[in-house]
């Protein structure tokens, strides 16, 4: 959004607001742009913008279209069972979009946070330990429903954003439509929410619409999660951070992934104590590990970070990454999208046609030549529905 005078700002409160309009409601707009982020006076002004009905925001944040809002759909994982994937209806996807373009892509998530903008990237994280000795890598159980509306809540708040209107962004960004094994994790999260210093403060202090016996979780797939997932991570990020440069350690995240590296064995502390501190400040910061994934590479073993060797002077992808590429789109081309789904363990052509130009576009931070390769041959497949 353009940059409004004050003029433009009293003019644009007046639609809304009627002739009276108080000089606190230009402060807060002028505070907004300060701040560089969109003007959104209330949810009606948020409705005007989007050209999307108020009433089906006002539905929305009292989660009554949950399941109309999102159609789930499986993609397998490289490591076995299933990522459920939120595809969100296009009129609330209008409204992400635009809080994505104009609100939280003009914040700055930690100088350790890697994915989901600009200034980051898979290439970039892992040159941070390029030539390591040492890397200790930690995952992020369910990295995006561990967010909720009260994290979302926050960050919109802090923005400056009234409190009222904070709340309804954040419903606005969340759901509380999961597959049903996920269903009970709402209500573990509910628990260590009122478990928390600040929730009780919270709940006091605005009114909760319906349903408010649960707290919403980002959606996987939704334009505002990746960045909203970032941006409640901070505290996680600024912690481990501060626990790295403490012991002469290197430590990165993208997304849900935790690396932590050491050019010598650490003096400071031993590798067990490395292993416990990270996920004392895990679930400090309200997050869980995943204990499957943790791993160690030590001296003389293969060092991978995010599919890319890093034991020279720069990331370069694996062998069996580009193997693993070229087969898949060798099969598509043969045998078509769905045959190769359904060999490959996919529930739909749909995911797995997701899953492959990521892939593609995995290899384009890295390698130019491939991907210009991998995506001529990923134009010439066939999508079913188009």
């Amino acid at each position: 959004m353009e940059s409004w005078s004050t003029h433009q700002l009293e003019k644009e409160a007046r639609k809304l607001h009627g002739s009276t309009i108080s000089q606190d409601l230009v402060l807060y707009a002028k505070a907004l742009q300060a701040k560089g982020v969109a003007v959104i006076f209330d949810l009606n002004h948020l409705s005007t913008i989007t050209g999307v009905g108020l009433r089906l925001l006002q539905s929305t944040v009292n989660r009554t279209r949950e399941s109309t809002n999102y159609r789930m759909y499986a993609v397998s994982k490289r490591s076995g069972g299933r990522r459920f994937i939120h595809a969100v209806s296009s009129e609330l996807s209008k409204v992400q979009s635009f809080i994505n373009r104009e609100i939280l892509q003009r914040c700055r998530p930690h100088p350790r946070s890697f994915a989901f903008h600009a200034s980051g990237g898979i290439r970039k994280c892992a040159e941070q330990h390029r030539e390591a000795k040492w890397i200790f890598q930690f995952d992020l159980s369910d990295f995006f429903y561990y967010v909720t509306e009260d994290d979302c809540f926050r960050i919109f708040a802090e923005l400056g954003y009234t409190r009222l209107l904070s709340f309804e962004l954040a419903r606005l960004c969340t759901t509380t439509h999961l597959p049903r094994a996920q269903k009970a994790r709402l209500y573990e999260i509910r628990q260590l929410y009122l478990q928390s210093t600040h929730s009780q403060q919270n709940l006091k202090s605005r009114r909760y619409p319906r349903r408010a016996d649960i707290l919403g979780v980002l959606p996987q797939g939704a334009p505002t999660s990746p960045m909203l997932s970032n941006l409640a991570a901070r505290r996680l990020d600024a912690s481990l951070d501060q626990f790295a440069e403490r012991h002469s350690l290197v430590y990165t995240r993208y997304a849900d992934d935790i690396t932590i590296s050491a050019s010598n064995k650490p003096e400071s502390i031993t590798l067990g104590g490395i292993y416990s501190s990270v996920i004392s400040h895990v679930r400090a910061a309200g997050f869980r590990e995943n204990e499957k994934k943790t791993r160690i590479a030590r001296p003389g073993s293969k060092k991978v970070v995010l599919g890319l060797l890093v034991d020279g002077p720069k990331p370069r992808l694996t062998k069996e990454t580009y193997h693993r590429i070229d087969r898949h789109l060798h099969a598509t081309l043969k045998y078509g999208l769905s045959e190769t789904a359904k060999h490959e363990g996919f529930e739909s052509a749909f995911g797995f046609y997701n899953h492959l130009k990521g892939l593609v576009d995995y290899v384009k931070d890295v390698d130019t030549e491939r991907w210009s390769e991998f995506t001529s041959r990923f134009r010439k497949v066939e999508a079913p529905w188009r």
